[in-house]
């Protein structure tokens, strides 16, 4: 059973500087993770060796937002995710193959609410198309503190999108499905959500899939999930996590990890 540490409850406290506690928690690791500053907005960059990347294999891009709305202590949304990511971060440090994983936590991704092109994510994603970063793997975890069945979040793909970019898309969401099936014993779902940073790649044509977790009763044709409606209050807290959740998590990043797709195709 995973046990939350110590640590995380310092990550949710009302004064903690979320940025310089990724830093940090990263630094004593001897992980080094610049602040990545765009357009106002300060992405962290994870920075491992380059002898873990292999150019035959495709890169996979993962992102999580470390911002949470004021007044709310953000637990699942999203310090679960960004907390797992972090401890994933010194275990991928330590491999002594390649995993082509780039990891990033994003700023500004509860800015969404005003528009897509308010979110943090959306000016890195047009960076990515910049520099003609747009045949990554990109996965985004959103709100994995809760539940035992992973997500992949249906996301209404650009009306002009290509024919080739579409392929592309259900090709990635097929991995994701693989990897979030076999972590979770055959427990998978897939609906509708109304958030994550993925939605700020595929507007500029890039790829992304998004994976949330939710409790099995909470999912169903007319249920709204209780998981949901404590989103941006003080009920997004401790209490209302589930270790479950945290193992799960755990094996779709390890599943990450493991996932070698050639890079052509």
């Amino acid at each position: 059973m995973y046990l939350i540490p110590p640590e995380f409850e310092e990550f949710i406290s009302p004064d903690c500087n979320r940025a310089a506690f990724i830093q940090n928690y990263l630094k004593q690791r001897n992980i080094n993770a610049p602040i990545m500053p765009i357009n106002g907005k300060n992405h962290i960059y994870v920075k491992f060796p380059l002898r873990q990347y292999n150019p035959i294999f495709k890169i996979k891009t993962i992102i999580a937002h470390y911002d949470r709305v004021p007044d709310s202590p953000g637990a699942n949304d999203n310090s679960a995710a960004v907390f797992m990511m972090m401890q994933w971060a010194e275990k991928l440090s330590l491999m002594p193959g390649f995993h082509n994983i780039r990891m990033i936590f994003t700023d500004g991704e509860e800015l969404g609410s005003e528009g897509v092109d308010q979110q943090g994510a959306f000016a890195l994603a047009a960076l990515f198309k910049k520099l003609g970063i747009t045949n990554d793997d990109i996965f985004v975890l959103d709100c994995m503190g809760r539940g035992n069945v992973p997500i992949i979040c249906e996301t209404s793909v650009p009306s002009k999108s290509s024919g080739a970019f579409l392929k592309n898309y259900l090709a990635l969401e097929s991995r994701a499905e693989k990897i979030i099936k076999k972590a979770s014993k055959g427990k998978w779902y897939k609906m509708a959500t109304n958030y994550s940073d993925n939605a700020a790649f595929l507007v500029h044509g890039i790829p992304a899939c998004a994976i949330t977790m939710l409790p099995s009763e909470e999912i169903g044709p007319d249920i709204f999930p209780q998981t949901w409606k404590m989103l941006h209050t003080k009920e997004d807290n401790l209490q209302h996590l589930s270790p479950e959740a945290f193992e799960i998590t755990g094996r779709i990043l390890d599943g990450l990890a493991e996932l070698k797709t050639i890079a052509d195709s």
